[in-house]
């Protein structure tokens, strides 16, 4: 492994090892405080509730933006002691985003020792994993229309100028508990809610997605109440609050009682495509030799809330989505140098428009 790569793993590892789940998030900030300042770097808290902040560095309008909390362990065993195992580099965060955290601040150190000035913004958010996002809500109030956001994700490398939307909620079922004998003659709420399910998706054409669902006993008595969190994905051109409307009208039909509740709710966004996408296109076919895939990221990103005050946005990184927030969350040391070579090619343009005048 080349020196580079081992700097950025060793990076990695010592983040991993730091907790940053559940609003604790104060002791990665320090760290990242420490270290920006360890490379010359002025760095600004910027307040975001009483007890949380985001740190931002530099004064351009071409920002990288990295959210510092992680999901919690869940099902991953030892998730805050990271584990090497052939060229992959295991724990949680590891590709969301603490891999992108570790090769961009890589990236600057050594781009600072060769040019000695930073020419972006650099910004690190909190609560990006709640449906608050705090974070970057906070960060968007110096955000406007001159802005140009890179939104650093694990996108196995594509370049997303958009983003899924989704309607995230709650149904609960009820009914009357009776004797398991003779359950067959009463309405489950289990069965019940799971008809809803299927009456949603053939009526909407998509797939529900059950993230949690909690019901029943052990004993042998049928469930008095049913309760399952759902999400449907917002297509280009929708409205969720059509859709929405839409399952509601299945809920008010059907022949038992169900109870709705909206938990989140984002309609699909196009970002702005200008000049970082074009500089990042450069950067990214250097380092990978071919031309760069463009698509949709299908999960919510700080980079709504710097798209709703008219900046142009791109979320991209490396490491594979599907694997984050699983028990095997891990990325390569392959694609931590491939993130490392990709922010220090648009560092150099962007210092070399700095240069020139044209920014």
């Amino acid at each position: 492994m080349n020196n580079i790569r081992r700097k950025i793993v060793e990076e990695l590892k010592t983040l991993i090892k730091i907790p940053s789940y559940g609003r604790r998030e104060r002791d990665i900030l320090k760290y990242l405080e420490k270290r920006l300042e360890g490379m010359g770097l002025n760095v600004k808290r910027q307040p975001v509730t009483e007890n949380s902040y985001n740190l931002i560095c530099g004064n351009s309008e071409f920002l990288i933006s990295c959210h510092v909390d992680t999901v919690p362990p869940i099902t991953m065993r030892d998730a805050t002691t990271p584990k090497e195992i052939n060229g992959l580099v295991y724990g949680r965060g590891a590709n969301d985003v603490k891999g992108q955290i570790a090769y961009t601040l890589i990236s600057v150190e050594e781009f600072l020792k060769n040019f000695g000035d930073l020419p972006v913004t650099l910004a690190f958010v909190v609560d990006e994993e709640n449906n608050s996002a705090l974070g970057s809500e906070k960060l968007s109030e110096i955000i406007d229309d001159s802005y140009k956001c890179l939104v650093l994700e694990p996108t196995s490398g594509v370049l997303c100028t958009a983003q899924e939307g989704a309607l995230e909620f709650t149904l609960t079922s009820t009914g009357k508990p009776v004797h398991g004998s003779t359950a067959e003659r009463f309405y489950n709420p289990i069965k019940g809610l799971m008809d809803v399910v299927f009456r949603i998706e053939e009526k909407l054409n998509r797939n529900v997605t059950i993230f949690k669902i909690r019901g029943g006993y052990k004993y042998y008595l049928s469930p008095q109440k049913c309760e399952a969190l759902l999400e449907v994905k917002i297509r280009r051109n929708e409205r969720w609050e059509d859709i929405e409307e839409a399952i509601k009208d299945i809920i008010k039909s059907y022949p038992a009682p169900l109870t709705y509740k909206r938990e989140d709710a984002e309609n699909f966004v196009d970002f702005r495509k200008g000049e970082l996408y074009y500089i990042l296109s450069r950067s990214v076919k250097e380092v990978m030799k071919s031309d760069p895939k463009e698509g949709v990221m299908p999960s919510w990103t700080d980079a709504v809330n710097y798209h709703k005050k008219g900046a142009e946005c791109i979320v991209f990184g490396f490491g594979n989505l599907e694997d984050a927030h699983t028990e095997r969350e891990h990325i390569s040391a392959e694609d931590l140098e491939r993130g490392f070579l990709t922010v220090t090619n648009l560092l150099k343009e962007v210092q070399e428009l700095k240069v020139s005048g044209k920014i």
